[in-house]
């Protein structure tokens, strides 16, 4: 246990100094800092919390040689992680006219306008059909209506609409830090009040994520707002607290919790891990060792296979045969724990499942594809746009669903192109000078 303990305070310590000397300026919504800083809030302070001589799953785990290859996983995902950032030349900034952010010509600037208006209603008229599922907004939004879907069929292609939102709200943010005008930061706001709800009354931490890298992402780089490393410090523990408080919040016992109670039970030591993201992603690779079995890249085509083949057209049957095996039937096999389909799989675990010892390739490669997309986001409105949609769900992928990277990246870069026209580049905005907020 004390091996895994400096294993571990290690991995932190090294991390955070990665953390801290990207905490200020715009460094704060680039890789280095956003993958260091969800490694330790979404994984690490878990992994810790485990490594407990009490905790009977650690000592299983620990016997079988399950810890040791999770840490040789996370040490290899880590290292790919930035070894695909800097050989990409993520490390460097972009040399020439790509250093300053492009603008565009008027009639692009209306398109931008309208499509983002249109992909929002689509966002918000498929959001007020899921909440009528669960029995109407009022239901959805107060008493964990939300909880009550079953989340197959309609509810999962209304919920891919709703995400059409996040598009409009990267285009309004992007329109107002060419412009300056402040009816764009309104409708950015206006089309916000999904993921909002999804916040404060659905209590879903990925989509504190989501925001703040979206409108933190433009304020730092295009306001006069000067963010430290005190602040980043502070945004991290506040993301910690989240973290354990939300997933409290989700049901009505935990809501009627006073405010000392809930923090009390929130931040009390976990005594049971079987349905924590940590024991979820664990029993992924101890599952993986003991059968000698794995996905090869399964959960990526299977992901494709759900979200853009409807069995409505093509028939239950024939989308079925099109789907790859995965192990997710053979968790009921192990007996000395649970699995629960919907705790987070952690990204890092689900590596390992897909490609052995090798998984941490996946990560190289989304290093490498970052840093090609921050080099380029000042070509055009199309590049910048879609990094800014992009970094959640690649910085996220260390905890959540890998799959995500495949339909996200899909979505978004079909959107983008219908949204946003190409066009050469038209020059450096005013803007770059940074407005005072």
């Amino acid at each position: 246990m004390t091996g895994a303990l400096a294993i571990v305070y290690l991995l932190m310590a090294c991390l955070g100094l990665i953390v801290l000397v990207n905490a200020k300026g715009t460094r704060l919504f680039q890789f280095p800092f956003l993958f260091s800083g969800v490694w330790i809030a979404f994984v690490l302070v878990d992994f810790l919390e485990f490594i407990d001589p009490r905790n009977r799953l650690f000592q299983i785990y620990s016997d079988l040689g399950v810890i040791d290859m999770a840490f040789f996983v996370m040490v290899t995902a880590i290292l790919g992680g930035f070894l695909g950032y800097m050989m990409a030349g993520g490390s460097r900034p972009p040399s020439g006219e790509s250093q300053l952010p492009s603008t565009a010509s008027p009639p692009v600037l209306r398109r931008l306008q309208v499509t983002s208006c249109v992909v929002a209603t689509i966002s918000y008229t498929s959001f007020l059909f899921l909440a009528k599922l669960s029995g109407g907004l009022t239901a959805y939004i107060f008493y964990s209506g939300a909880y009550t879907i079953t989340w197959e069929g309609l509810p999962v292609y209304l919920v891919f609409l709703v995400r059409f939102g996040y598009v409009a709200i990267v285009i309004q943010l992007w329109l107002w830090s060419r412009t300056g005008r402040a009816s764009h930061l309104r409708l950015a706001l206006f089309f916000s009040v999904i993921p909002f709800i999804n916040i404060f009354f659905l209590f879903r931490r990925s989509e504190v994520l989501t925001l703040g890298i979206f409108f933190g992402y433009f304020f730092v780089n295009y306001t006069r707002l000067r963010v430290r490393r005190l602040h980043a410090v502070v945004a991290l523990a506040a993301m910690l607290v989240i973290l354990r408080v939300f997933p409290l919040l989700r049901n009505e016992a935990g809501k009627s919790l006073s405010f000392r109670d809930l923090f009390s039970v929130a931040l009390a030591p976990r005594e049971y891990f079987a349905d924590s993201e940590i024991g979820s992603g664990l029993l992924r690779i101890y599952y993986s060792m003991s059968h000698g079995a794995f996905e090869y890249g399964a959960i990526f085509w299977n992901a494709v296979v759900r979200q853009f083949i409807p069995s409505g057209l093509v028939g239950p049957h024939f989308k079925a045969s099109l789907m790859l095996p995965e192990l997710g039937s053979g968790y009921s096999d192990v007996a000395f724990t649970e699995f629960h389909f919907y705790v987070s799989p952690m990204g890092f675990a689900q590596a390992y499942q897909q490609f052995w010892i090798f998984g941490g390739l996946i990560f190289f490669i989304i290093g490498y594809l970052t840093a090609g997309m921050e080099q380029r986001r000042f070509r055009g409105p199309r590049q910048e746009v879609f990094l800014v949609l992009m970094l959640p769900a690649l910085v996220s992928t260390v905890s959540a669903d890998l799959s995500f990277i495949v339909t996200r990246s899909i979505t978004y870069a079909i959107l983008v192109m219908l949204c946003i026209p190409s066009q050469k580049r038209v020059g450096p905005t005013l803007s770059r000078s940074r407005r005072t907020i």
